[in-house]
């Protein structure tokens, strides 16, 4: 066979190849570019108290809402579940997560409580609907520890913008070009509300409401500061970059620490179900009273209250407030 078409059949191979990826790439660019958009909305809407008060709004008027958001405004804690839903960069919407856990919820209690006619069951199964809470709220606590992680760095980049001679809204329009999300978003967030008149401090309030991390009140804070009595901001974030790592280093120490009381805290919550499982592959008659009969449905409750409580109890001791 002729050598050239060995060649055609390479080239032809990784111009496929090529354009898998760019297709991917692209739809990855249109996911990325509407949540952006949708995360945009969500905190035009999640102002700091001392912001709203002053009676600014930065929702657009005649905006489309549906008929699940509409309804989520008389809820009490509406702004809570925006907040998380912003926190988690999430590409749904707080109307969306209701609804996902109210069909949830709903269709476990309609299979446990009328197609195995069971009421308990159905209870049982209805607290399907928690598991996009929480798997919300481990994204969302993913992303703040992202940006808690990010802070010295953008403070380290701000600090040598400065040094170099230009101003503090340069500083912040340079992190969010240069470094990715969460930080990198937010501080562009901050930069645009800045160019397009928004006071600086007013932007900062608004970032410390939307964002969840410890430290980012300590930067909110000394720029205040620094605005209204005057001094070294350079040196302030520098300083205040140092600080944060200090305090990672001490986390990893402690993580060392209480690693032992996670593992077993992890352990002694799965081994009740490995017992479970290799009774019920060993002898299955043995085991099978738990879900047979009303007294072993009374006792799988009851152990599985206390495994809770248990593992609850073994991450608290675990867990060290610094």
């Amino acid at each position: 066979m002729n050598p050239i078409f060995y060649v055609l059949i390479f080239l032809a191979t990784v111009l496929a190849a090529e354009s898998i990826y760019l297709a991917i790439r692209s739809d990855s660019t249109v996911r990325a570019a509407a949540t952006r958009k949708r995360l945009d909305r969500i905190a035009r809407s999640l102002q700091s108290p001392e912001v709203a008060a002053k009676g600014e709004s930065l929702l657009r008027e005649g905006e489309v809402r549906s008929v699940a958001e509409r309804i989520l405004d008389l809820l009490p804690q509406r702004e809570s579940i925006d907040l998380l839903v912003y926190r988690a960069g999430a590409t749904t919407t707080s109307g969306r997560l209701i609804t996902t856990i109210f069909l949830l919820a709903s269709g476990g209690f309609l299979i446990g409580a009328f197609v195995m006619s069971d009421p308990i069951k159905g209870l049982l199964f209805s607290t399907v609907g928690i598991v996009p809470w929480v798997l919300l709220r481990r994204s969302a606590k993913r992303r703040m520890m992202a940006f808690e992680q990010q802070l010295p760095d953008a403070l380290a980049l701000m600090t040598r913008a400065m040094r170099a001679g230009h101003s503090l809204a340069f500083g912040l329009r340079m992190v969010g070009e240069e470094l990715p999300d969460p930080i990198g978003t937010e501080f562009t967030r901050i930069a645009d509300e800045v160019q397009m008149g928004k006071d600086l401090l007013d932007a900062l309030a608004n970032l410390n409401h939307r964002i969840d991390v410890p430290d980012l009140p300590f930067f909110v804070t000394s720029i205040g500061i620094q605005r209204e009595t005057g001094g070294n901001l350079t040196e302030i974030l520098d300083k205040l970059g140092h600080v944060i790592r200090e305090r990672f280093k001490l986390y990893g120490k402690i993580n060392a620490i209480t690693a032992m009381g996670r593992a077993s805290a992890n352990l002694l919550a799965l081994w009740p179900f490995v017992m479970v499982g290799s009774l019920y592959v060993a002898n299955r008659e043995y085991i099978a009273p738990l879900w047979e009969t009303p007294e072993g449905h009374q006792l799988v409750m009851i152990s599985a209250a206390l495994v809770i409580v248990g593992y609850l109890l073994c991450r608290r001791m675990a867990k060290i407030e610094v």
